[in-house]
C-alpha cells in the first residue's frame, strides 16, 4: 500500500491488523514463557527416581518368586504325598511264601488244623429310617486314669426293622479257603461277663445280604445311604438258635480276599436281637475258615 505525503511518499509495510497482531504476540510472550517453564517445572517434579524404579521391580520379582514356589509346593502335596486312606488301595502280600507250590506238589501232607472263628473287623449299624446317620462310634469306650481313654475291642449286632448291621472280614489264613458265616449266640437269661449283654425275640427271623465292595469300608462314611450296593442275597428268613452255631451261608474265601455282609429282618417281618460280645466271647456274626490242604 503506498500513501503520499507532501513532500515524500513511502510504502506502509503493514497494515493496521498486522500492527495490533504483532503487538498482542509481544505482549503475550511474557505468559508463554511462564506456561513453559512451568510445564518443565512440572515435569521435572513427577519424573520418578531410577532406584525407585528398581525397588518396584525387585518387589515384583520377589513376590512372583514366592507364588511361583507356593504353586510348586501344593503341586508337591497333591503328587507326592499319599492321601490318608492310601493304604486301603494297598496289595496284601502274602506271608505265605512257596508254600502253595509245596502243598501242590504231593511231596509233604498238610498237618491237621482246627477250623479258625474269625470276629468281624467291621460291626456297624445303618439306620433304614435315618438314611444319613453315621453308625455309633466308641459306645463303650472309657477314660482310664493311667492310660486314657480305653477302646475295648468288643462289637455289637443290632438288628431291629429299622436298623441293619454291615459285618466285613478278611481271610489271613493260609489253606483256610472254606469258609462259615454263622450266628454265634449265648443262651437266654445266662449271666454274662462284664462288656458283653444279649437280648432277642425268639420267634426273629433273618435276611443276610453279600455287599459290592473291593475296598474295606470307613466307618467314619458308611451310612444306609452310602453302603455298598446288594450283590446277592445268601440267606432268607434265618431262625438262629440260642446256646450255640447256627449256619448262614457258605462260601469260598480265597486267602486276602475281603467279604462283606449285612443282616436285616426277614422281609415283612419284626424282629429284635441286640448282643455285644467282650473280649472273650464271640458273640454275634462270625466267619468260621475251614482247612482245605
Amino acid at each position: 500500500m503506498v500513501r503520499r505525503h507532501e513532500g515524500a511518499e513511502y510504502e506502509e509495510l503493514l497494515s493496521r491488523s498486522d500492527s495490533l497482531d504483532s503487538s498482542e504476540q509481544t505482549t503475550s510472550s511474557p505468559t508463554e514463557k511462564e506456561w513453559v517453564s512451568e510445564r518443565i517445572t512440572s515435569s521435572n517434579t513427577s519424573r520418578v527416581p531410577p532406584l525407585l524404579l528398581w525397588l518396584g521391580a525387585l518387589v515384583l520379582i520377589i513376590a512372583l518368586t514366592d507364588f511361583l514356589a507356593l504353586a510348586y509346593v501344593a503341586h508337591l502335596s497333591r503328587t507326592v504325598f499319599q492321601d490318608k486312606d492310601f493304604t486301603a488301595n494297598l496289595e496284601y502280600a502274602s506271608p505265605y511264601i512257596g508254600l502253595k507250590e509245596l502243598y501242590e506238589s504231593g511231596a509233604v501232607n498238610a498237618s491237621k488244623i482246627d477250623p479258625i472263628t474269625i470276629r468281624p473287623r467291621v460291626s456297624a449299624q445303618v439306620f433304614v429310617d435315618e438314611p444319613d446317620r453315621l453308625p455309633p462310634r466308641g459306645e463303650h469306650d472309657y477314660w482310664h486314669d493311667r492310660y486314657g481313654m480305653m477302646s475295648p475291642n468288643e462289637r455289637r449286632l443290632r438288628v431291629t426293622p429299622n436298623v441293619h448291621t454291615i459285618v466285613q472280614y478278611r481271610a489271613i489264613d493260609f489253606g483256610m479257603e472254606d469258609c462259615h458265616l454263622v450266628f454265634t449266640l449265648p443262651a437266654l437269661g445266662v449271666p454274662l461277663e462284664a462288656g458283653a449283654s444279649f437280648e432277642m425275640n425268639p420267634a426273629s427271623r433273618f435276611d443276610v445280604f453279600r455287599l459290592d465292595t473291593q475296598r474295606p469300608i470307613d466307618v467314619r462314611k458308611l451310612s444306609y445311604r452310602t453302603r455298598p450296593k446288594v450283590l446277592e442275597k445268601v440267606a432268607t428268613g434265618v431262625v438262629p438258635r440260642v446256646d450255640g452255631e447256627t449256619l448262614i451261608h457258605r462260601f469260598p474265601c480265597p486267602w486276602s480276599s475281603l467279604h462283606v455282609f449285612e443282616v436285616a429282618c426277614a422281609e415283612g417281618t419284626e424282629c429284635l436281637v441286640d448282643a455285644w460280645s467282650s473280649q472273650n466271647t464271640t458273640y454275634g456274626v462270625n466267619m468260621i475258615q475251614h482247612q482245605t490242604v
